[in-house]
């Protein structure tokens, strides 16, 4: 197998997540707040905790991040590493969602893989098996459990999973030449009908995929609830919504 050589790359965010701290003007790319999302707070993670618990919790979390084996987390879904990118950015729509510190410095991660071994195929709920349509087709009326992928209205797939209390959001360009835009995940109801956008929750950096590139954007999350993943594409006049998948995880 051609080994590819993995760099990782740790950098710091100003104030903002991703796109926002870059300035980018966004085209319709928020939503309303989502109501009746849960607030417990997982094991391992302050609960009305002290900023220095926060802070300690945060530190951990980074140290998790640098000393995960990323190539064997992106093997885990049929996936080869190619790039790993480690961010510490100050994101008070993320830190709302865990009941922390607004001003709380936390880790992001973003992957470059090669998918082409890997299915990423359309998941089909119970609602498509029984008749009804599927989420690519904005007809569900619930928000299926389970990690899940879709069809996008750009030419390509975008996947929802959770796995040892991370959250992550992979996009897979199936179109030709190169496009340029941004992954951004929302918290939403999860009785949501189709996949719409709704609280910012996580906004991965303005990056260019190629023809069958997958990029994959993680971090840690505070409880169990309803998310939609959307990719917005880059344009003249801002960045466009080409769709995306919904799931409670």
């Amino acid at each position: 197998m051609n080994r590819r050589m993995i760099r990782l790359r740790h950098v710091a965010a100003g104030l903002g997540t991703g796109a926002l701290a870059l300035g980018i003007a966004l085209v319709g790319a928020t939503g309303p707040a989502s109501a009746g999302q849960p607030t417990e707070t997982p094991p391992g993670m302050p609960d009305d905790g002290s900023v220095q618990e926060w802070e300690a919790w945060a530190a951990q979390d980074r140290a998790d991040a640098e000393a995960t084996d990323w190539a064997a987390d992106s093997a885990a879904r049929g996936c080869e590493l190619i790039d790993v990118t480690i961010t510490d950015e100050v994101d008070p729509d993320y830190n709302a969602s865990l009941g922390a510190p607004a001003d709380l410095a936390t880790a992001r991660v973003e992957l470059e893989e090669d998918c082409s071994a890997a299915s990423m195929a359309v998941t089909e709920d119970d609602a498509t098996k029984s008749g009804a349509r599927s989420l690519d087709d904005g007809a569900a009326y619930s928000v299926p459990a389970g990690s899940r992928c879709s069809s996008t209205s750009g030419p390509g797939t975008m996947c929802l999973s959770k796995s040892s209390g991370r959250i992550y959001a992979s996009w897979k360009y199936r179109g030709s030449g190169s496009v340029t835009g941004f992954m951004r995940v929302y918290r939403i109801s999860s009785s949501s009908s189709g996949c719409p956008t709704g609280s910012t929750w996580l906004t991965g950096s303005e990056r260019t995929w190629s023809s069958g590139t997958t990029r994959t954007i993680s971090k840690t999350a505070g409880s169990y609830g309803a998310y939609s993943a959307h990719f917005w594409k880059k344009t003249w006049y801002g960045h466009s919504d080409w769709g995306g998948t919904c799931a409670k995880l």
